[in-house]
């Protein structure tokens, strides 16, 4: 069994942390997050008058007090969030291993696949070309994912960009997409594959993940031929 690439103390401070949306989505069941829907969640939103059959338990007496007309309170449920995570796994995140790209980009995934997990939502880590599953739940799942991204040690042979376009279709509801990736190609390439996600209704975070050699290809020689590894 491959052993954990975070350890038990790395977990229990991820355990205090939260992965939180910029504005409110809707889940497919009850979770810790603040849903568009209207229920009898924890978070107070707004009044409403009564209507005959409305739970006695959710008037507002103070109110009534005050104005001697029955209203209602209304709440915010609570509900699951769908996150994604993309793990970029092309040859220049494998290229110099002294650099710990790859290594860097894994812990990186599957401390945002715990924290996810650990708050109720669904997951759906994604390695294109070497790993794509379906949707996960539940906290034991995680030592699942971590093993499974610890088989992955060499390069893909798909273009990542591509394939990045594929994985989101997979992401059924809108909600959380993390892309981490060293983003090692043509920048006018990544604007329109951005421009065409920001389109699917989703928060996305770019996570770039870059080693000494990607920011200092040769401190010492000022004559070099550079390969594209990919």
């Amino acid at each position: 069994m491959p052993s954990a690439l975070l350890d038990t103390e790395i977990l229990r401070q991820l355990e205090l942390l939260k992965l939180r949306a910029k504005r409110a989505f809707l889940g497919t069941r009850q979770g810790g997050h603040i849903s568009l829907k209207k229920g009898h969640g924890i978070e107070f939103s707004d009044f409403r008058k009564y209507e005959l059959g409305d739970d006695p338990r959710h008037i507002d007496w103070s109110v009534f007090a005050r104005s001697e007309r029955l209203y209602v309170k209304r709440f915010r449920e609570e509900e699951d969030l769908s996150i994604g995570i993309i793990l970029d796994s092309s040859a220049s995140m494998h290229a110099a291993i002294y650099d710990e790209k790859w290594e860097t980009a894994k812990k990186i995934a599957l401390a945002l696949c715990y924290i996810a997990l650990m708050q109720q939502d669904r997951v759906l880590l994604n390695v294109p070309a070497q790993f794509e599953p379906n949707f996960v739940t539940g906290a034991r799942t995680y030592h699942y994912l971590m093993n499974e991204v610890q088989k992955i040690t060499g390069p893909c042979s798909v273009d990542f960009m591509q394939a990045l376009k594929k994985s989101v279709l997979k992401l059924s509801y809108p909600g959380l997409l993390f892309i981490i990736s060293d983003f090692l190609m043509p920048i006018e390439e990544q604007k329109k594959i951005f421009q065409e996600l920001l389109a699917k209704n989703l928060d996305i975070t770019a996570i770039q993940v870059l080693g000494p050699e990607d920011l200092n290809p040769s401190p010492d020689n000022e004559n070099i031929i550079i390969i594209d590894s990919e």
